[in-house]
């Protein structure tokens, strides 16, 4: 068509606009479309849509068919029909295949009764159990008041139950009659078998024809068929529940625009751009809870067959790792074997130890390994590869520093792998960047890791995992004021390991508060690889925390580990170590001869290897034993042995200790004087070295002879100094043996109100640590008043 200059333009510009209303008035009421639904399907404003139906004179004169056409999707014979139009006298309207610009009379088809509303919900899962907390969040996000189309994301790991969640929704709601228009559902596919994931665009189609759409009349290309699902839906009560989908991209289109709708969306992933771009609500399913476990089996087995073996049930749902699709296929083996007592049932999932073949069917969709396999096949091969290794680290979580690490990787590196696993729901971060999944993705874990990993691969990430948190507790040990001398020092780090740097001694405290359990399972997980020399640096720097915490059964326990260990290393100076941690705790069980023997093997297997340094320790160590045995003489006479070694090992710091030492024993003997020498000469040490720690302790024991001296002001002064310098360094039985020191000094200066506070609050960290001489404190307090006590 030749574009015209002048009157010839305009006119042309008024016939093609008046040809075009024309048309678009015949189109839209075959349609059976609306202005504002038509305006809304070509991307126009409606006002354009009414002027150029209309006759008035403000036409516009930038219409163009060709583009408009395109834009409302039409068909090539539509197409046509229209340029033909635009050809045609006014008045004469042009029939191209039957399609005029005259208002067609309706089909006897077109006349029917409108369709049901679909209702395309699958069927629920049978027994829903537990979810009280999500049900009520979905109840929020999707409140029909709420105004637009709400959308939630239901997201979770494979097998969590996000789909029975939706569905159990749904249905409540759909017995109520909320959604009147109906309910569409369908499968995405998102982690489907060979990764088929379903096109929105046949999803469109299927849910345009179950809205009662006929098929001739959805457009071809995907964003006018979006277009018109939108249009279709604008003023209906409708719930669209898009299952299993894979990412933003597939659901986007099939979002309808309305506002009485509203969208459930299941995914393995979060679809964060859903909830930037949308405004989607997130509900995170996460393993069920005991109780809701124990009800799940309950709806499938029967109550009574339940609550006939709690002890079984119990194990089973840890077996199960409390995953919703895993006990559902504890119970189907029980449900298909009625005679088989679930005690045996327990029993096969024990003996399968973590194997998921225990949870194996020969349904694919329901299988766990199977399962599990979509969410991990989709992976990209670093991420892929770092949740194998998962399997290496023992758990029970991690942060992204131990996580770089177990990698080998550059921290900023690993924490774009853990997002993509946070996204996929393989991980889990259970506080704020501490990362764990369930035993059963462990599990499949530890079979990938077996499959694909060499065992040189294996172990090399094992001893980058033990070094890691070996030379981070090294360090927090020094920032903890333990001298370096007590410590076995570890050898450089391999290559790949990413040991974290802590500033201070609070960042110190906080590292092995958090990292606790771990590092007890990392030293099992040690022993078990035969990295003998690397626990015994471990357990070095790790039992302190645990003897100033309070742990001390624990403490016990990781001795007799690294005890076993030395042995196996061969090493006799390790030997020498491992034996003379032992000679306290045996003391403190009142175990003197004990203490004795292993004093005696220690200090032989140190003076075999030539080491001055274990040596003179081991002197040290005997002589607090002997203070807790009450043998003050003997306990004297062993730190003064203590000295010559240590100072020709110039281990000074440890002199300091001794010192502090020989003075208490002094005080003790009545030898104030020379208790008061020795005690301030530790301190000089102490201080000059700026170890707090050991300054607290030389307080308190200052603040003993000052006591004993009879000079109780400076007695209180030394303790509430001593008492300020271990709060600061976080050690609670310290803080609670120095209270116990200072109420007995104000109780001495006639300040007993003041005492009984000190003793109350000694009492209360006793009790809390759970030490054996909690009982006496509290029967000191009775005898002053029977309430105190209490």
């Amino acid at each position: 068509m030749s574009a015209g200059t002048g009157d010839d333009a305009d006119v042309h510009a008024g016939e093609e606009c008046r040809s075009l209303g024309t048309l678009l008035r015949a189109w839209r009421n075959r349609a059976l479309l609306t202005q504002d639904e038509l305006a809304d399907r070509a991307g126009v404003n409606v006002r354009t849509i009414r002027r150029l139906e209309g006759d008035g004179v403000e036409r516009p004169r930038s219409a163009s068919l060709r583009s408009l056409a395109e834009a409302l999707g039409l068909d090539p014979r539509e197409r046509e029909a229209l340029a033909a139009a635009s050809r045609a006298e006014l008045g004469a309207p042009t029939e191209v295949d039957g399609f005029t610009g005259r208002e067609p009379e309706p089909a006897a088809s077109e006349m029917t009764a409108s369709p049901p509303p679909p209702r395309q919900l699958p069927v629920g899962v049978s027994g829903f159990a537990g979810r009280a907390g999500s049900l009520a969040e979905l109840d929020r996000q999707l409140d029909a008041g709420a105004g637009g189309t709400r959308i939630c994301i239901v997201s979770g790991t494979a097998g969590v139950g996000k789909t029975s969640l939706a569905l159990h929704w749904a249905q409540a709601h759909q017995a109520r009659g909320r959604f009147e228009d109906g309910e569409l559902y369908v499968n995405l596919q998102g982690f489907g078998p060979a990764h088929d994931a379903t096109d929105p665009q046949d999803v469109l189609t299927a849910f345009l024809e179950a809205m009662g759409v006929p098929p001739q009349r959805i457009p071809e290309d995907l964003p006018a068929r979006a277009a018109l699902y939108r249009t279709t839906l604008a003023d209906r009560r409708v719930l669209v529940v898009l299952d299993n989908a894979r990412d933003v991209e597939q659901v986007r289109w099939l979002l309808p625009g309305g506002p009485h709708c509203s969208v459930i969306v299941t995914s393995r992933r979060q679809l964060s751009g859903l909830i930037a771009e949308e405004g989607a609500g997130l509900i995170t399913l996460d393993v069920l809870a005991r109780a809701e476990s124990r009800e799940l089996l309950a709806h499938r087995l029967g109550r009574r067959r339940v609550e006939a073996d709690p002890d079984a049930t119990d194990e089973i749902i840890t077996a199960c790792a409390r995953l919703p699709l895993a006990l559902a296929i504890a119970a189907g083996r029980a449900v298909t074997s009625p005679a088989m007592p679930l005690s045996a049932l327990a029993a096969d999932l024990r003996r399968a130890g973590g194997d998921l073949g225990g949870l194996a069917t020969t349904d694919s969709a329901t299988s766990l390994r199977v399962v599990l396999a979509r969410s991990y096949d989709v992976l990209p091969d670093d991420v892929a590869r770092l949740f194998r290794l998962l399997a290496v680290h023992p758990g029970p979580d991690l942060t992204a520093a131990a996580a770089a690490s177990l990698a080998g990787v550059e921290p900023a590196r690993v924490r774009r792998l853990l997002d993509a696993l946070l996204d996929a729901h393989l991980v889990t971060e259970v506080t704020h960047g501490r990362y764990a999944c369930h035993d059963l993705l462990r599990a499949f874990a530890r079979e990938l890791a077996g499959e694909t990993e060499q065992p040189a691969q294996r172990r090399a990430a094992a001893c980058r995992v033990v070094e890691h948190y070996l030379h981070t507790a090294y360090e927090a040990a020094v920032r903890l004021y333990v001298p370096a001398e007590w410590l076995e020092a570890p050898e450089p780090a391999a290559p790949g390991v990413r040991a974290e740097h802590l500033a201070e001694h609070r960042q110190a405290l906080a590292w092995f508060q958090a990292e606790h359990a771990v590092l007890t399972a990392v030293l099992r997980q040690a022993m078990a690889d035969g990295l003998y020399a690397q626990i015994v640096q471990l357990v070095s720097a790790f039992q302190f925390w645990l003897l100033r915490r309070g742990h001390r059964q624990e403490h016990l326990d990781c001795l007799h580990v690294a005890l076993e260990a030395a042995v196996r290393t061969g090493d006799r100076r390790a030997q020498a170590a491992a034996y003379r941690w032992l000679v306290p705790p045996a003391a403190e069980r009142g175990d003197l001869e004990q203490a004795y023997a292993l004093f005696r093997r220690g200090v032989a297997l140190a003076r075999e290897a030539g080491d001055l340094a274990e040596e003179g320790l081991s002197h040290f160590d005997i002589a607090l034993a002997c203070v807790h045995g009450g043998r003050m003489e003997e306990a004297l006479r062993h730190a003064q042995a203590a000295l010559d070694p240590l100072r020709r090992a110039r281990l000074t710091a440890t002199e300091a200790y001794v010192l502090n030492l020989i003075g208490w024993c002094r005080c003790a003997l009545g030898d104030y004087e020379g208790a008061l020498q020795a005690g301030e000469k530790a301190l000089a040490i102490a201080t000059e070295l700026g170890d707090k720690s050991g300054q607290g302790h030389i307080l308190d024991t200052l603040g003993k002879i000052h006591h004993h001296r009879g000079d109780l002001q400076d007695a209180i002064a030394h303790h509430r100094r001593a008492l300020t310098s271990c709060r600061d360094l976080g050690h609670r039985y310290d803080e609670a043996e120095i209270l116990l020191h200072l109420g007995d000094s104000l109780h001495a200066a006639g300040r007993p109100t003041q005492a009984v506070d000190s003793w109350r609050l000694s009492l209360a960290i006793l009790d809390e640590l759970g030490h054996r001489t909690a009982d006496e404190l509290r029967a000191r307090l009775n005898s002053h008043d029977p309430s105190l006590g209490r």
